[in-house]
């Protein structure tokens, strides 16, 4: 089936109209798509109805007058855990609606969920709920997100790039349609794919900025203000400048330089009574991979 052949106009369903929701389902709608909001919250239903939105609560979600229907719930860390009792209670309400649904249609996850959470959890509660078959009955995809909270519907209609990992090429085919309309480039991968990549993509992120903070945490030890440094590390380091850096697989890293400065400037840390967390993980993985390494590459 080529892309193209479904119509263009699509019916959405936004299950979970918060933040991300709102933003996902306003986008479609400046593109010419039917958008109906569902969620729990009733004050979230009121002020989307109160701006002239379609919003209703998701025990009244109607099925058929939806052909795509995206998973945009909460799954909060909780004890240091991934709580899926929302998404999982939305995809049982959900699979129940989708029981005397007729014509072809997919369910699209969008929230952050971990590696196998789509195929291996979710998708089997909607075979179990509706009694149809996924890849024949409905489409599966997982389309993660990275919308920056204060410019969400700004970032949704303007995107850097959008991935989308499909269950099958009726699924992708789908998915590209009601994508055609924005102007970035569209990277097709695997479910499995797309869950990992936007946990990468993530805790990346969150790294950098844990790097940078600690140097600040040393800055401040040692009386400097870091801005200036920070900037020319910005373009004297090659993992600012090579995109690709750090990502072919070439083992631990080694060579001259980069084992005994950190070495020695955990050390240095550590002599002066400053705590380097983020240096000290650093170093132990790469310790960790390099046995994996000569294990696997014998």
């Amino acid at each position: 089936m080529l892309a193209g052949q479904y119509n263009y106009m699509k019916n959405i369903a936004i299950i979970g109209s918060g933040i991300v929701g709102r933003a996902t389902g306003v986008g479609f709608l400046s593109k010419g798509h039917r958008v109906v909001f569902y969620d729990v919250q009733k004050k979230v239903i009121k002020k989307l109805i109160d701006e002239g939105y379609e919003a209703h609560h998701i025990n009244d979600l109607e099925a058929s007058k939806s052909n795509i229907f995206f998973f945009v719930v909460s799954t909060p860390t909780e004890k240091n855990k991934i709580n899926l009792k929302h998404i999982k209670s939305a995809t049982k309400t959900l699979g129940k609606k989708l029981k005397n649904k007729k014509d072809y249609f997919v369910v699209v996850v969008r929230s952050t969920v971990l590696p196998n959470t789509t195929e291996k959890l979710l998708l089997p509660i909607i075979e179990k709920e509706s009694g149809k078959k996924a890849g024949l009955d409905f489409g599966v995809a997982m389309n993660p997100e990275y919308l920056r909270e204060a410019y969400a519907e700004r970032d949704f209609k303007n995107p850097w790039l959008i991935t989308i990992g499909s269950l099958d090429q009726q699924t992708r085919d789908f998915m590209a349609d009601i994508y055609s309309d924005f102007n970035a480039p569209i990277h097709h991968v695997s479910i499995l794919e797309a869950e990992t990549q936007k946990y990468i993509h993530n805790l990346y992120n969150a790294t950098k900025i844990a790097f940078f903070n600690e140097m600040r945490l040393v800055s401040h030890y040692i009386g400097l203000k870091p801005e200036k440094v920070f900037d020319i590390t910005a373009e004297s380091a090659e993992a600012f400048w090579n995109k690709k850096y750090g990502l072919l697989d070439r083992g631990p890293f080694g060579g001259v330089c980069l084992p005994k400065d950190t070495q020695a400037f955990l050390a240095w840390a550590r002599k002066n009574k400053i705590k380097m967390g983020v240096l000290e993980g650093v170093i132990f993985s790469n310790e960790k991979f390099k046995h994996f390494w000569r294990k696997n590459n014998k």
